[in-house]
């Protein structure tokens, strides 16, 4: 399933990056998203132009008693590389869930992340990605939720981002 998110800043170019590549963005953003227990950052490498960072995400749910055998905890976490390119105003990333090796297969997260200028000091932030969930059955209907969770996200980090970048 492929998705494009899209939010519009009523802020520069140049600040909103500031606060993007903010070693506190995880932190605060972690504040605002009741479905996710933690993010840590695990890794924050500014060098060369270039930002490498690595969020760890556990979510905070419960699991139905039908699943329980299948699905633990600790399934339910991921980590989120992603790599900028202050030049370009633009960074790649994936995710990948925090599953025995050979279920790694059945779940594949990737996408992109760039900044525009807009003009009058506004800039618009486009996020596009892809979900794909390997499992018959359930795959619609779970890929439409995980897309829905990772909107959530994206309009938390928006407004987290509006925030760090007023006080930059």
């Amino acid at each position: 399933m492929h998705f494009e998110i899209v939010h519009e800043f009523d802020i520069p170019l140049d600040a909103l990056e500031l606060a993007v590549i903010s070693p506190n963005l995880a932190h605060e953003l972690s504040t605002r998203l009741p479905s996710i227990e933690s993010v840590q950052q695990k890794e924050h490498v500014l060098k060369d132009g270039r930002l490498e960072r690595l969020w760890s995400y556990r979510a905070n749910v419960k699991i139905p008693a039908f699943a329980r055998s299948y699905v633990t905890p600790e399934m339910c976490a991921w980590d989120e590389k992603s790599t900028y390119d202050i030049k370009r105003h633009a960074s790649e990333w994936t995710i990948a869930p925090h599953v025995k090796p050979e279920w790694r297969k059945f779940f594949s997260a990737k996408g992109t992340y760039a900044l525009a200028e807009l003009g009058s000091g506004r800039t618009r932030r486009t996020v596009t990605g892809s979900v794909e969930l390997r499992v018959p059955l359930v795959r619609q209907v779970a890929e439409k939720l995980i897309v829905g969770e990772v909107r959530k996200t994206f309009d938390a980090e928006a407004d987290t981002l509006r925030d760090l970048a007023t006080l930059v």
